[in-house]
């Protein structure tokens, strides 16, 4: 399935995700709890982790074209990747954003 980014326009933060190089927008995981206390959202995956990519997963695809992998959650590596926040896909539908101590020399391509 493929998937497209809401525009969110207040207290976003900005990161480069690690398999297309698209800089993407996110809320923070403290914003998250603001904006949700009563937990009324659904994560459908992580983006930007170190992992292998493979056929199968679904995408998501940005305003310049390019296709950024969601894989399944709870797939990044603990302790040297952690969640910083949550990136819209759809109304109360969000991807995780992973960060990393893996420098991007290391990412996993096709």
């Amino acid at each position: 399935m493929t998937f497209h980014f809401c525009r969110r326009r207040h207290d976003i933060l900005f990161t480069t995700e690690r398999h297309s190089s698209s800089i993407i927008s996110y809320y923070s995981r403290k914003k998250m709890i603001e904006l949700y206390s009563d937990k009324g959202y659904e994560v459908i995956g992580e983006i930007g982790n170190y992992a292998k990519l493979y056929s199968g997963l679904d995408e998501i695809l940005t305003d310049t074209g390019e296709r950024i992998p969601i894989f399944p959650r709870g797939s990044f590596l603990k302790p040297f990747e952690w969640v910083a926040g949550y990136a819209a896909v759809e109304e109360n539908t969000y991807v995780a954003v992973i960060k990393s101590v893996i420098p991007r020399l290391f990412t996993i391509r096709k």
